[in-house]
């Protein structure tokens, strides 16, 4: 359920160009897509609410059918909130709030969708989305790790790919030892309620999301807050062949079916 009690939906946003790692939702990981797993994994969190799969690719749509997803055909999209909330207007009933969970995240955590949804099912329901601890130097170096430090208050006071906050000189192992405390892994997943979503896609992109490529800067830039909720431990997600190579690995160790608070993918 969503603020109050409210009607909840997921929709995973797909999309089949991928710059770093081509038709990303579509590779193999033991048997299945990732797009499969990724969904999958969301169903298992949240039964019974509703998983869409939002996409403009006939392929993707065909693959998702085959595995029994619900499809919601959306047009292009800017973002991957623009095609959530195209995919939410279509839903009947409408939806009071909305999860969106990106496609490439096939070990996430059932928790962390749940987590979402319990700050969704309160008063005042805000932007949601997920933090989890850093786990080292060259984690918090990688361009590919987007990293989010937070005001006082616990909301989200910027987001980055490069590594924050920065101190003068190199970003060391050392700094990192210095900052560790106050950054974090941003878990990619959100929550809004279904009002909000519409305000944020009606805004037009801002030029930190440009120079960063990260949509959640155009809703801090344009005066929406983003609640932080802490996670346990991000996932591997899968945005680059090194990224589905590890992925692959742990499928193969059995790791999927273990429960990450004890580790699995340390």
């Amino acid at each position: 359920m969503g603020p109050e009690g409210t009607p909840l939906a997921l929709i995973i946003p797909a999309r089949l160009p991928s710059t770093r790692l081509p038709h990303k939702l579509l590779q193999e990981v033991s048997g299945r897509t990732v797009l499969e797993w990724t969904w999958t994994r969301a169903v298992a969190a949240l039964a019974p609410v509703l998983v869409s799969i939002a996409t403009d690719s006939e392929e993707i749509a065909a693959v998702a059918r085959g595995f029994g997803a619900h499809v919601v055909r959306t047009g292009p999209a800017r973002c991957g909130s623009e095609r959530v909330a195209a995919a939410a207007a279509q839903l009947e009933p409408r939806p009071a709030a909305v999860i969106n969970l990106q496609g490439d995240e096939p070990l996430i955590d059932p928790q962390v969708i749940r987590s979402v949804a319990r700050a969704l099912d309160a008063p005042n329901a805000a932007l949601v989305t997920c933090a989890a601890p850093l786990t080292s130097a060259a984690e918090w170096r990688d361009p590919s790790v987007v990293k989010v430090v937070a005001r006082c208050d616990g909301h989200a006071l910027f987001f980055s790919r490069r590594p924050i906050p920065g101190y003068a000189g190199a970003a060391s192992d050392d700094t990192f030892e210095r900052v560790r405390d106050r950054v974090w892994r941003h878990v990619g997943v959100y929550g809004y309620p279904f009002s909000l979503l519409q305000r944020f896609v009606a805004m037009p992109p801002t030029p930190l999301e440009a120079a960063e490529s990260l949509e959640q800067l155009r809703a801090l830039e344009g005066g929406i807050a983003i609640r932080l909720v802490h996670v346990a431990q991000a996932a591997p997600a899968v945005d680059t062949p090194a990224d589905l190579a590890r992925v692959r690995r742990l499928f193969a160790a059995g790791t999927q079916a273990r429960d990450l608070e004890q580790g699995g993918y340390r």
